[in-house]
C-alpha cells in the first residue's frame, strides 16, 4: 500500500507541477499588466482544482485499476481484494481533495493578488 501511496502522491505533484509551469507561461507571455498576470494565474489554478474535483469524482473500486498510480504497480504491489481496493480508492479521493483544496487556495491567493496589484 505504501508504493501506492507514493505513486499517488508524485503523480499528483507532476501534474500540480505540469499546471504550474502552464500557469507561468501563460502568465509571461499573455498579459503585459502584473494583475492581469495574476488572474490568469488565478484561473489556471481554480481550473486544476475543478478538474481534480471532477476527476475524482468518476474515480470507484472499479475503475481504479485504470488510473495511472494503480497500474505502475507490479501486481504483487497492488493491495488485495476489495477491501484493497476500497482502501486505495479512498487515499486516492483523499490526497486528490488536500491537492484541489491546495489549488483553489492557490487561485484565492493569486486572485487577491490581482487585486492588490491593479491600479
Amino acid at each position: 500500500m505504501d508504493s501506492f501511496r507514493d505513486n499517488v502522491f508524485y503523480l499528483l505533484l507532476w501534474r500540480a507541477i505540469l499546471a504550474t509551469l502552464i500557469a507561468i507561461v501563460l502568465m509571461v507571455t499573455r498579459s503585459i499588466a502584473l494583475g492581469g498576470a495574476f488572474l490568469i494565474g488565478a484561473h489556471v489554478a481554480l481550473l486544476f482544482s475543478v478538474g481534480l474535483i471532477l476527476w475524482i469524482r468518476r474515480v470507484d473500486d472499479e475503475s481504479l485499476v485504470r488510473v495511472r498510480a494503480w497500474r505502475m504497480l507490479m501486481p504483487s504491489h497492488r493491495p488485495a481484494g476489495p477491501g484493497g481496493r476500497r482502501c486505495a480508492c479512498n487515499y486516492l479521493k483523499e490526497t486528490g481533495l488536500r491537492f484541489a483544496k491546495a489549488a483553489s487556495a492557490a487561485a484565492m491567493a493569486l486572485a487577491a493578488a490581482s487585486l492588490l496589484a491593479t491600479d
